[in-house]
């Protein structure tokens, strides 16, 4: 039996993933690139692809209920990627073993009869899973949404049964695919035009985010992405809320690859002109990939500088700034679909040790505000320790006594307004169709 295109291309993207350690996104971004794959087999690929890797702790704790031995890695991934169908997909369990079964042959024929056996029986006890009842079970809600206990505990207690649940069960489906325009690199309407074939449709915060509909289009052209990049919708809000104005000074810590940056600038050049951004990273290898991005794109006014941001007085002396954005480093989990591996690598102990890191970082921060300037604190996870705490933390602290929480409710598009929590804050979670979750929060230090 030959292997369907969508599932063999799966496979050599698990495959890669598993041996190199590489990114889910960029992987399975090579292989559509290939051409070889039609939209409709590109999306089967892309779900199965986040689809396995988001579930592979539950696969691998469901086939080893049937299996003697484990078996070899390569033979794994295609048990894993016939138990994700057989438990989360639509495909008849008969076609999915099939077709397991094929590729396991090709792999290594002695093993066939052992993967037939143990899908099967799996097929057999699939009418049961989540072998329990989610809507009482928190066990069983975390089988059925493929999380592990203590994060179906975090996301619950933190945003509630209804969000949370939510929250989980978007966890299951592909991240909805979010570009924003680069107005330095190429005038908007040649991007659009670029991208139509994608099916862009204007997405909040700003005009210049777009969701695209059919991304497969876009990526297996193969073609450079010129005047736009991939950002979650949801993550562009905290540039949004610095509301950089023409002339403004702006520290940019934790830069990275510049997303921020290029938003940054682009809104200050909206309200009338560029600001004077200072873009901040750790690693040296980063900074020179952000100054060739910036200098490609003729994005003007940023300087870029190598400093730990716990330590920063060698790169800037005793400069402050009207806006100071930390972008903190944290556990991700607002974004775990997104990088699916990721929810079985994280263990509860990373929340502690990172929520330390950011106390530490945004005291720091905040030392860089000017009188009667804006700090800006901005996550990707869900977790209350690493956010609204942190805050709290730091306002009840000495030099957070100087700091006044600016509710962000006037600044954030209406279609998101179930995202500003009890304290005025921004705090996304994972919807089916929608951004991702981030959390940002704006202080403004009194004026002396």
């Amino acid at each position: 039996m030959r292997v369907a295109p969508a599932r063999h291309a799966a496979l050599r993207v698990l495959g890669r993933v598993r041996r190199d350690a590489a990114f889910a996104g960029a992987a399975l971004a090579s292989e559509l690139s290939r051409g070889t794959l039609d939209p409709q087999d590109g999306a089967l690929a892309t779900r199965l692809v986040y689809g396995v890797l988001a579930t592979s702790g539950l696969l691998d704790e469901a086939i080893a209920r049937y299996a003697r031995t484990a078996p070899e890695p390569r033979v794994a991934d295609a048990l894993r990627l016939a138990a994700y169908e057989i438990l989360f997909g639509r495909a008849p369990a008969y076609a999915v073993v099939d077709q397991a079964v094929a590729s396991v042959r090709a792999i290594r024929p002695q093993a066939a009869g052992m993967a037939n056996a143990v899908l099967r029986r799996l097929a057999d006890d699939a009418p049961t899973f989540p072998w329990g009842d989610p809507a009482q079970d928190r066990d069983a809600l975390g089988r059925a949404t493929a999380t592990p206990r203590w994060i179906v505990d975090l996301t619950l207690d933190a945003l509630g049964e209804v969000a949370g649940r939510e929250a989980l069960a978007a966890g299951l489906e592909p991240s909805p695919s979010y570009v924003r325009l680069d107005p330095f690199a190429r005038h908007r309407t040649e991007t659009l035009t670029d991208l139509e074939a994608a099916g862009p449709s204007q997405s909040p915060p700003d005009p210049d985010c777009f969701r695209l509909a059919e991304p497969a289009r876009l990526y297996s052209r193969g073609t450079d992405a010129i005047g736009w990049f991939a950002m979650d919708a949801a993550a562009q809000m905290a540039p949004t809320l610095c509301d950089a104005g023409p002339g403004a000074t702006v520290l940019d810590i934790g830069a990275g690859r510049g997303n921020k940056t290029v938003c940054l600038q682009a809104a200050a050049l909206r309200s009338g002109g560029p600001a004077d951004i200072t873009a901040l990273d750790l690693h040296e290898h980063k900074v020179r990939q952000l100054r060739e991005r910036l200098d490609s794109s003729g994005v003007p006014g940023v300087t870029v500088r190598t400093a730990d941001a716990l330590e920063m007085e060698s790169a800037l002396g005793e400069s402050v700034f009207d806006i100071v954005l930390l972008d903190a480093p944290c556990t991700g989990l607002g974004t775990i679909r997104r990088y699916p591996e990721k929810r079985w690598r994280l263990e509860p102990g990373d929340v502690e040790r990172l929520a330390a890191l950011q106390d530490a970082l945004i005291a720091a921060a905040a030392e860089r505000v000017g009188s009667g300037g804006m700090l800006v604190y901005s996550t990707c996870s869900l977790a209350p320790r690493e956010n609204g705490e942190v805050v709290r933390r730091f306002l009840t602290g000495p030099l957070g006594a100087e700091f006044t929480l600016e509710p962000v409710e006037g600044h954030v598009p209406a279609e998101w307004r179930m995202f500003i929590d009890g304290d005025g804050c921004f705090q996304s979670w994972p919807t089916v169709g929608g951004p991702d979750g981030h959390f940002v929060a704006t202080m403004r230090r009194a004026a002396i």
